[in-house]
């Protein structure tokens, strides 16, 4: 499954990009050259050649029939790509929740107690409306009796338990996030995966030829 939105609650259909701009590597950004036309339209700028005989040429070649009685075999020696690392199995459970009109300094006690760096934030029915971290809760001061209710993030990218880690992992860079909420397909919160977990899998180095 891919990564979504769960914007004050509800997921939403708007693509991850269009909320979260990635900021991340610039080598992760998929080049011109490699969309389709590219190559297409380097050859008409490059030597002229005319557009509609090019486009008359490709049409022909996908029009031929292919050959009969052609059976592909999968040569001696190749095997299958494992599945790669899923959520599920590295992600940390229980989730750790916070009421949203809970206080600053009362949100940061709170971490400190569990250790943890994220707090999911839920409404009065202990729906899951956003996320706060020990980077915002600093931001407005430790000591802060300020309710968190208007400063926490409603908008979060969030996954499935069977979305690969590496997925995850991608997320984290590009979007400049440290945490990924896990969500079943009754969009009942079951785990978080954060920077932390993911190290953990490095450092421990198990599976990690299922990483990529």
């Amino acid at each position: 499954m891919s990564l979504i939105i769960i914007d004050a609650g509800y997921r939403i259909q708007t693509p991850v990009e269009s909320q979260f701009p990635a900021q991340g590597i610039d080598g992760l950004t998929q080049a011109k050259a490699a969309h389709d036309a590219a190559g297409r339209e380097r050859r008409v700028d490059a030597d002229g050649e005319n557009f509609t005989h090019l486009l008359e040429a490709e049409n022909h070649a996908r029009s031929r029939p292919p050959p009969k009685d052609v059976v592909y075999e999968k040569p001696a020696g190749i095997q299958e790509r494992p599945r790669g690392i899923t959520a599920e199995q590295i992600m940390s459970q229980p989730v750790h929740t916070i009421p949203r009109e809970t206080t600053f300094q009362a949100t940061w006690d709170r971490m400190e107690v569990l250790g943890v760096g994220h707090l999911i934030t839920v409404d009065a029915d202990d729906k899951p409306v956003g996320i706060i971290s020990r980077s915002d809760v600093r931001e407005h001061g430790k000591n802060s009796p300020v309710s968190i209710a208007n400063f926490y993030s409603q908008q979060m990218i969030a996954a499935s338990p069977d979305t690969e880690a590496s997925l995850i992992a991608h997320a984290l860079v590009e979007h400049h996030i440290n945490a990924v909420p896990i969500f079943n397909n009754d969009e009942q919160l079951v785990g978080i995966v954060t920077r932390s977990d993911l190290l953990r899998l490095i450092i421990t180095g198990a599976h990690l030829e299922r990483w990529a």
